[in-house]
């Protein structure tokens, strides 16, 4: 197996690029796959030894899987089914591979009010710098053999003593920064393989977002130390802090401004796929049919979002996709009586490039199957889910490069962007203009799909003016970009991300508005996708349904009808 590449962001777009359509490259799958089942009766310090070890034999190959839960049996059988599995007892697989690598002792135990989940980034961190499995007291007592690199029993007295160890230990020699709560997630091993396998630097300190804390000094040292590339890619998930029955730093980039996040707290095996290359074939999206804007129709796009998230990616993301194409494939079939499917437009990650490259080759090989009548684009906001009017602007300028080099692997000219309520005028000023003329006429970001935060305040200026969409150079310019607001945010059943409203609430909703409009619905996506075709079938005759791509075409005709 070819090892896939960390790409040092720092880089020029070209170099990025080369470095990403490397990590895409054909290889051959792994002769044989070391198959850790842990989804009955393993307890959390055996799924985070074996998920730590896991990390450490995937660092050159793909070695060893372990499956937490069925999405992972169905992954492996799905994109590997010839692979040479060796079915290993979780106690045997410690076995081999401490004796291989060696341990670090911790208790389980608190130690003057310092719980043991407080030390586990800390630990986590530790493992992956000096190549060995954490084990707990009861797994030494199993395996009392096991040669130990570090003993951290009675080491610490508080979360912050240990990750002052940490980096100490090592802070140069790490790859950049992970956000992961020892209780319930790394307590369960989740992300454990790539925060050991890849040395990233993991903490969870309870105030570290706080200004003018003890806990946020410490970050704030932290980044300032580290030779991390810019923006700070960040691992995990950070729920520290609800606001309005939200997390006020999920997105990172209001904790410090230089970081964002890949959200992905509940997933495993991502040591393993990012050496697991995909089929050879470039990522290839529909061609968009050309559509006539007239001021009779409304003509909408529907986003399926939320695909940053790679824990969504990994699991119900999946299941959606499956139903998506059994629908269209039974509508195809059925002939003129069944119709065609609407069109629809996905978010999906583009980190999956680096560290699991085949599951994205899958989700790209599923939708061609429905006719071409589904797309691609960038999940919020794009690279990373940040808010990036927020950031310096060096920091921006990396940014928009990484986005682009990404964009093109995608084959996508489309993303998702969320800011503050506060920050738009910063995006519209200095952010947005930055992709005009970026990139050769026509290719990279051109199509932004806006959301404030919060989402129940809509973007107040363009709300005043009465736009649906603002274009960034002029429309009639292949060079220009387009911003596009919501209609609406729809999550059936849950008011936490968007309209709670049924099919038929939505599909009102979405009818009503002017005829003549030009903007799209984002569809939250743990909304049921039998309820988007059900909200599909109800809407009015003068609602036409449109790729993202050919809202941007319809956008450009509107804009110069009114010059």
């Amino acid at each position: 197996m070819r090892r896939c590449p960390r790409a040092r962001m720092e880089a020029s777009a070209a170099t990025w690029l080369l470095l990403l359509l490397s990590a895409l490259a054909t290889d051959a799958a792994p002769a044989a796959v070391a198959v850790i089942d842990m989804r009955v009766g393993v307890d959390g310090p055996t799924k985070l030894a074996c998920l730590s070890a896991a990390g450490l034999d995937n660092r050159e190959t793909a070695a060893a899987y372990t499956m937490s839960d069925d999405y992972d049996a169905s992954w492996l059988s799905t994109l590997l089914p010839n692979a040479t599995v060796q079915q290993t007892a979780p106690l045997d697989y410690l076995a081999s591979a401490l004796s291989r690598y060696g341990g670090i002792l911790y208790s389980s135990t608190a130690n003057n009010g310092f719980t043991a989940v407080e030390q586990l980034p800390s630990i986590v961190t530790l493992a992956g710098l000096l190549d060995a499995v954490p084990i707990d007291e009861q797994l030494y007592g199993l395996l009392p053999k096991t040669k130990l690199a570090l003993d951290t029993r009675g080491m610490w007295g508080s979360a912050e003593e240990a990750v002052k160890y940490a980096a100490a230990a090592g802070l140069n020699r790490t790859s950049t920064l992970a956000m992961q709560d020892g209780k319930p997630l790394l307590t369960g091993g989740f992300l454990a393989d790539w925060i050991v396998g890849r040395r990233l630097f993991a903490m969870y300190l309870q105030q570290g977002c706080i200004p003018f804390t003890a806990d946020n000094a410490l970050l704030n040292s932290i980044i300032s130390q580290a030779p991390w590339p810019k923006p700070i890619r960040v691992y995990g998930y950070n729920s520290l802090d609800v606001v309005f029955g939200g997390d006020l730093f999920e997105a990172e980039t209001d904790c410090i401004n230089s970081m964002g996040q890949i959200a992905s707290a509940g997933t495993n095996n991502l040591a393993f796929w990012s050496q697991v290359s995909p089929p050879a074939q470039p990522l290839v999206q529909p061609v968009s049919p050309p559509v006539v804007y007239n001021k009779s129709e409304s003509f909408i796009a529907l986003v399926y979002g939320d695909m940053d998230n790679i824990d969504f990616v990994r699991s119900f993301g999946s299941d959606h996709m499956r139903e998506r194409v059994a629908r269209c494939t039974a509508m195809r079939n059925a002939g003129e009586s069944g119709g065609t499917c609407f069109p629809l437009t996905w978010t999906l990650s583009p980190n999956l490039i680096e560290f699991a490259p085949a599951i994205m080759h899958w989700y790209y090989d599923q939708s061609a199957l429905t006719g071409g009548r589904d797309w691609f684009i960038m999940p919020p906001s794009g690279t990373l889910y940040s808010y990036p009017g927020e950031m310096p602007a060096d920091v921006q300028a990396s940014y928009v490069e990484q986005q682009n080099a990404q964009a093109a692997v995608m084959n996508t000219s489309g993303t998702i962007h969320w800011e503050w309520m506060f920050t738009w005028p910063e995006a519209w000023r200095n952010y947005f203009p930055r992709y005009v003329g970026a990139t050769p006429a026509g290719s990279g970001t051109r199509a932004f799909f806006l959301n404030d935060v919060p989402w129940v305040v809509p973007i107040i200026d363009m709300t005043l003016e009465g736009i649906t969409f603002r274009w960034v150079g002029k429309p009639d310019s292949p060079d220009s970009v387009v911003g596009f607001k919501p209609a609406l945010n729809w999550q059936e059943g849950s008011p936490g991300g968007g309209n709670p409203g049924n099919a038929t609430v939505i599909a009102g909703l979405l009818s009503a508005l002017p005829r003549g409009t030009v903007t799209y619905a984002y569809v939250i996506q743990n909304t049921n996708l039998t309820s988007v075709f059900e909200m599909v079938d109800q809407l009015e005759p003068h609602v036409r349904l449109v790729g993202y791509e050919q809202l941007v075409d319809v956008a450009r005709q509107a804009a110069l009808a009114e010059q």
